[in-house]
């Protein structure tokens, strides 16, 4: 019986850790070395994090014990719209909705105030610029296969590397 118990609160606890834990995932790229490089082309790891819906962290290293690059990653707006519903409430009878009042004032139709909203509409695009420690920098660009899900669902890019070298990424 205590066994059971030490499981399932093992269990219980487990699953509330994976639960709050952010998305992250891997991607797999192939790396084409500069014509200088004594490297050959190889295969490397781009982790990355999310921080929020639009944001978070990636990260790779190139060659054996090589440079070490990270930075953050943005998720492009393809614009932002400002909508105004106001004429939509326009046409209402504002004697009629008076339950909707707050303190006596009509927010709905009150002269010169109207109600609007910023809507965000993204096409997928993610970009990162990423530092390394060796005083190198990448700039990455990745389009997403599935935008509202984001990168778990997948998509492919490339991480342009300063020295001249080049990742491929197919995730």
């Amino acid at each position: 019986m205590f066994r059971s118990r030490v499981f399932m609160a093992v269990c219980c606890f487990g699953l509330t850790v994976c639960a709050s834990s952010r998305p992250m995932g891997i991607m797999a790229a192939n790396w084409v070395p500069p014509a200088k490089s004594t490297f050959p082309e190889q295969k490397v790891m781009i982790a990355w994090e999310a921080e929020s819906a639009i944001t978070g962290s990636m990260t790779f290293t190139l060659g054996k014990g090589g440079q070490r690059f990270v930075g953050p990653f943005l998720l492009i707006e393809k614009r932002v719209g400002h909508v105004v519903p106001q004429p939509f409430y326009d046409a209402w009878d504002s004697t009629s909705y008076g339950a909707w009042d707050v303190a006596g004032v009509n927010p709905w139709f009150e002269p010169g105030w109207g109600i609007s909203v910023w809507v965000d509409r993204y096409d997928g695009r993610i970009v990162s610029t990423l530092q390394g420690n060796r005083g190198g920098s990448a700039r990455c660009h990745f389009t997403l296969s599935n935008t509202s899900v984001g990168l778990p669902a997948g998509g492919s890019g490339e991480c342009q590397v300063s020295d001249g070298g080049l990742l491929k990424a197919s995730f």
